[in-house]
């Protein structure tokens, strides 16, 4: 039925998209934009252990997985943006939901009272379930069908990337932004009992093409929720609300975060993330760092165990052509505490590989991927042997089409 209902949807708005783009000789005349953005991996991976137990991953084609956006005017300084997953890895097959907001810019001249559009050549506002803006990898990452801003194939282990109901207030003026939102620190409306709202904000400074930093905090406290946490509670998603999944397949027991850390899955979380690129042509190079510490992991039930995690990365492309270009990536996880106990357990990535267009819309990527795990508790999250040191390494290649 979602399935149905989402194309009746799609093939309506095709056919409105003509006659609506007619009428564009006005300023405030609708305007309609329709795209899609698909891609495919196929990966030849494999791994191993200290205790060897386990299993061979055989070479072999992902699911293939797509996006759909629509992109609305309805008047001078109103938008309208929702997007769908036709397919992801957590819901292979199936056509999902993923952000529904508002944009507004500039209020209507009939509203215009007492020239409060003043204000709004500083301040835009955002409101609906959307990706909220904390970090800034965010903007670049590989979201399921939609991954020709990465310049690898997969994501950084510690993913920041999550879709909230809220609203942001977005300031800029210059070469500055700032960003304030509040939302329900969860992916969906939530009015279980007790529950707390997320704040998140973030500024820096753009110098386009050139310079681009950036600090972002978020914080959020669902611990007065009742009893029976994660089942019964509210959790925060910042790092764990990802649902496009993971690039890799298979790895460690697979499922649809597959080599990722979805840290910070608690109640009472507080974060950081500090961003820096730099562009020199052509060379582009990008930094981040940042914080998790989830507070109380598990809400209202008994205890206060404390969860820490820092994480860091780096990136380098280097544009030999207009239609070629050379990456690599190196990011690292540490834990300071894990469920309340001291902790040396880290996770590192190395990715190097290449990207090549066709066209402008056409993108091939090749990578090579060496990811290593150690001195983790036994248990952990439930991945298979993950005190036995494992890791997983090999390549994938990448086939993308935006249109």
């Amino acid at each position: 039925m979602r399935r149905m209902y989402a194309f009746i949807v799609i093939a309506l708005l095709m056919l409105g998209v003509a006659p609506i783009q007619a009428q564009n000789s006005k300023a405030n005349s609708p305007e309609v934009k329709f795209g899609v953005e698909t891609a495919g991996v196929v990966q030849a991976l494999q791994q191993s252990s200290e205790s060897n137990t386990l299993p061979e991953i055989p070479v072999g084609f992902q699911s293939a997985v797509g996006n759909i956006f629509v992109n609305a005017k309805i008047t001078d300084g109103l938008k309208v943006y929702f997007e769908l997953y036709l397919s992801s890895k957590h819901h292979e097959g199936y056509v999902m939901d993923r952000e529904g907001y508002v944009y507004l810019s500039k209020l209507p001249e009939q509203y215009n009272i007492f020239g409060i559009n003043k204000i709004f050549r500083y301040v835009d506002l955002k409101a609906g379930a959307f990706e909220i803006d904390y970090g800034n990898w965010h903007l670049n990452r590989s979201d399921n069908g939609q991954v020709q801003n990465n310049p690898l194939i997969g994501n950084y282990i510690v993913d920041a990337n999550t879709t909230e109901p809220g609203i942001e207030v977005i300031g800029h003026a210059g070469l500055f932004r700032g960003v304030v939102g509040v939302s329900t620190g969860t992916t969906t409306g939530d009015f279980k009992a007790d529950r707390g709202f997320a704040v998140h904000g973030k500024l820096g400074i753009n110098i386009p093409k050139k310079l681009d930093v950036a600090a972002s905090v978020y914080n959020v406290d669902h611990s007065g929720n009742p009893t029976g946490y994660p089942n019964h509670g509210s959790y925060s998603a910042l790092y764990a609300g990802n649902r496009s999944g993971s690039r890799y397949s298979a790895v460690l027991g697979g499922g649809p975060e597959a080599g990722q850390l979805a840290i910070g899955k608690g109640q009472k979380v507080t974060a950081y993330q500090f961003d820096a690129a730099f562009t020199l042509n052509p060379v582009h190079i990008y930094g981040m760092y940042g914080n998790s510490k989830d507070a109380d992991i598990n809400g209202s039930d008994p205890g206060t165990p404390v969860s820490e995690w820092n994480y860091f990365g780096g990136e380098a492309q280097w544009h030999l052509s207009p239609v070629f270009y050379l990456a690599g990536r190196y990011n690292q996880a540490n834990a300071k505490t894990i469920a309340g106990t001291s902790s040396n357990a880290t996770v590192n990535r190395i990715q190097a590989g290449f990207g090549f267009w066709f066209t402008q819309e056409v993108l091939l990527k090749l990578e090579y991927v060496n990811q290593q795990y150690k001195d983790f508790p036994a248990g952990y999250n439930g991945l298979p042997d993950i005190a036995g040191n494992p890791s997983f390494s090999g390549v994938l290649s990448e086939f993308s089409v935006k249109f």
